[in-house]
């Protein structure tokens, strides 16, 4: 009776720290928290971290991951999952080379096919997942050799170089704003998570997302349509990808086929960010810190010498940590 007593009075005496670090925004103070901490450890070590130059630097490092990160969070807080995402990256770049260089298309017709590309794929996941029944894990790791493989087939496994102007602006030119000449994928990444943002906490169709990563079942039973809205979570992750890979080929100044890591960069951000492997739970502010967080880890650790096997190391811990303590609260 005693303790009934306790725990009642104890959750009717305002803030609960417990529970208030389980939430989605103690996630966020949490994260706030560490990127401090690490952005002052590595102040300290290195006289080039805390300098303008290097803040724009890991800006322009994150973007693109950012950007994937931004569109995959909407997925994952419904309870998906995509594996595709670095192949439809290399896509995109290559289709948007390869309409810039083959066709009279110009910069919009380069843009419009490679998010074609993106959409397509996040639908045939979609449509395979949500009709089918098909494991996500399974699918779009299929999807990703499909791709994988129909995109050096495309590029005959070479890289496409991009001469446009225009398009490589997107990638390499910069907005001065005061003293500061902020990186355009940087604004491009703030623009995403904010439209993002934006749609996850003020349309019904961020509630939708929400509700089906909660309870698909009871989704159902009150007339939402579950497939429909699965499916388009899955094009709009191919999309965010799509996107990415159209930065990253203007920033590298062309589209390169190959080359893999993408989609667990961008799965160990939004896990990291505080969305939840079961779904329901997640926030892009988040994510956006998430992002922020491992792109200064990085750039911290190249500063002081450490060599790039073990900041693998260190980006794989941090993946194992963050899914370790999503355990640990659906547990508590």
């Amino acid at each position: 009776m005693t303790q009934s007593v306790t725990q009642t009075d104890r959750n009717a005496g305002g803030f609960n720290l417990f529970r208030f670090a389980r939430s989605q925004e103690g996630v966020v103070v949490f994260l706030l928290v560490a990127l401090m901490i690490i952005v002052a450890v590595f102040s300290t070590a290195s006289p080039y971290f805390f300098d303008v130059r290097n803040g724009m630097n890991i800006g322009r490092a994150i973007s693109i991951i950012g950007i994937a990160s931004a569109f995959t969070t909407l997925l994952m807080i419904a309870g998906g999952l995509d594996l595709s995402i670095g192949a439809v990256m290399n896509a995109a770049g290559v289709v948007a080379a390869i309409v810039l260089s083959e066709t009279s298309l110009g910069i919009g017709g380069a843009i419009a096919a490679a998010v074609a590309v993106g959409a397509l794929v996040g639908w045939v996941n979609g449509m395979f997942i949500a009709k089918l029944g098909i494991n996500p894990l399974i699918m779009t790791i299929a999807m990703q050799f499909i791709v994988r493989g129909l995109t050096l087939g495309l590029a005959a496994s070479a890289s496409k170089v991009i001469v446009d102007p225009m398009f490589l602006a997107i990638g390499q030119s910069y907005f001065h704003i005061g003293p500061l000449s902020i990186p355009a994928p940087l604004l491009w990444m703030l623009l995403a998570m904010l439209v993002l943002w934006f749609v996850l906490r003020f349309t019904l169709f961020g509630k939708y997302v929400y509700a089906v990563g909660g309870k698909a079942s009871a989704c159902r039973r009150a007339g939402i349509n579950v497939n429909v809205i699965t499916i388009q979570l899955y094009m709009l992750s191919g999309i965010g990808a799509a996107l990415a890979g159209v930065v990253l080929a203007a920033i590298q100044g062309a589209g390169i086929p190959y080359g893999a890591g993408s989609e667990l960069s961008v799965i160990s951000a939004v896990i990291l960010g505080g969305v939840s492997l079961a779904g329901g739970v997640g926030l892009i502010e988040g994510t956006l810190i998430a992002v922020l967080l491992v792109g200064v880890l990085k750039n911290g650790m190249t500063l002081m010498g450490i060599s790039s096997v073990f900041q693998m190391v260190a980006e794989g811990l941090v993946l194992v940590g963050a899914v370790t303590l999503d355990r640990l609260k659906r547990r508590l």
